[in-house]
């Protein structure tokens, strides 16, 4: 019996080890937020790839909004800035939306290659905003990125 104990004793130390191991970190996903706090604005959905952005490597962007999108009048705009917000940390990149469409119905634009700072901080934030050449707002998405990773 005693020597059942040990061999259960030692099984049970060794699983415990196991589970103490640090796994491999996990990517966190960039999460976009609105950045039109208190405008009635339907939100602008971002999905970005690479995720986390990677310095000097193109950087594609989906998304989707639900309103009036005009032809060759609506445009896409992504940036990065650093993180007060204050500089902007390479040259805004511009698309124009080359289909109509109608209000309500979800839409999607692929901006692949955009370019990514040479030098990306530890933290920063990547806004998109969707807009008309009149300078209208439709939506804007804002991403923290890195701050997650040092709390």
């Amino acid at each position: 019996m005693n020597r059942n104990f040990i061999i259960i004793f030692i099984l049970l130390v060794t699983l415990s080890m196991i589970n103490a191991v640090p796994h491999q970190l996990r990517k966190r996903e960039t999460n976009f937020d609105s950045c039109l706090v208190g405008k009635d604005v339907v939100p602008l959905t971002v999905k970005i790839n690479p995720d986390p952005p990677v310095a000097k490597k193109p950087e594609s962007f989906t998304g989707t909004l639900n309103d009036d999108i005009l032809a060759y009048n609506t445009v896409l705009t992504i940036g990065f800035v650093d993180s007060t917000g204050a500089f902007s940390l390479t040259t805004p990149y511009f698309q124009t939306f080359v289909e109509p469409v109608k209000a309500g119905t979800p839409f999607s634009i692929n901006a692949s290659k955009v370019p990514t700072p040479v030098n990306l901080p530890d933290v920063y934030t990547i806004r998109v905003i969707v807009g008309d050449l009149n300078d209208n707002m439709y939506g804007c998405a804002l991403a923290v990125v890195g701050l997650l990773e040092r709390l």
